[in-house]
């Protein structure tokens, strides 16, 4: 099944988009749009999809031929999304367009156009997720599989990942644009430093606060807590 998320805040797309894979790994998003003007004015720069994804507060109460709805619990806030199928998406409101004219390639400006003084731009495909990193060791490139990488984590400001094999690599890459690159059905951020992936989850124990507590493998020489902000995520990522 193809897909079209219509959400304005990217951390609250992103966790739809790992609730949808753990339904069905199948599921491809084709892209994820702001608002409701950015999908009128783009949707036929994409695939055909098979459902359009809405979240309901960008269009409120509605009589639309509404072809299913999904309720996504997100930092604890419950959120509906409104999923229609692509010849009902005229009847659902737009904005005024502002569409821009072929900007003088010497101005600067964006060759976009805007949708309420918005460049296009905005509108961001899902990339594929990353399949490998490269790294320096030793006056060497080496290049490592994603499969391999146990966890991410920040130390005074550099960020590094793990091997299963017990290897440290640094990498040159803020922790947030590590979480866009990676596959959230298998890595999930876990609080501000760590990114871990499912399969170096060695246990997890209950901790005060509600939260938890978890140990990998290769071990951390700290306690590594999930934050009270994810837990939620959490618990969805771990099958809940």
């Amino acid at each position: 099944m193809k897909v079209i998320i219509v959400e304005e805040d990217k951390q609250t797309a992103r966790a739809v988009i790992r609730v949808l894979k753990m339904i069905d790994e199948s599921i491809k998003i084709l892209a994820v749009a702001n608002s409701l003007d950015t999908l009128h004015l783009q949707i036929g720069t994409y695939q055909q999809p098979d459902l359009v994804l809405i979240n309901k507060q960008l269009i409120g109460e509605t009589h639309y031929e509404v072809e299913a709805r999904l309720l996504v619990t997100f930092n604890g806030i419950p959120l509906s999304y409104h999923a229609f199928r692509l010849n009902t998406l005229k009847l659902l409101p737009q904005g005024r367009f502002k569409q821009a004219s072929s900007p003088d390639p010497k101005s600067g400006e964006s060759c976009f156009p805007s949708v309420s003084g918005r460049p296009l731009d905005k509108f961001l495909a899902t990339p594929p997720f990353r399949k490998r990193f490269l790294v320096t060791h030793k006056q060497e490139f080496l290049s490592i599989d994603v499969q391999d990488i146990a966890y991410f984590f920040s130390d005074n400001r550099f960020i590094f990942f793990k091997t299963f094999d017990n290897r440290k690599f640094l990498v040159e890459y803020r922790v947030d644009e590590i979480e866009s690159m990676l596959d959230p059905l298998i890595f999930f951020r876990i609080n501000r430093a760590y990114i871990i992936s499912i399969h170096a989850l060695s246990f997890i124990q209950p901790y005060p606060g509600g939260r938890f507590k978890i140990s990998l493998n290769p071990p951390v020489d700290k306690e590594l807590i999930v934050s009270r902000e994810r837990l939620s995520d959490f618990r969805i990522w771990l099958g809940e």
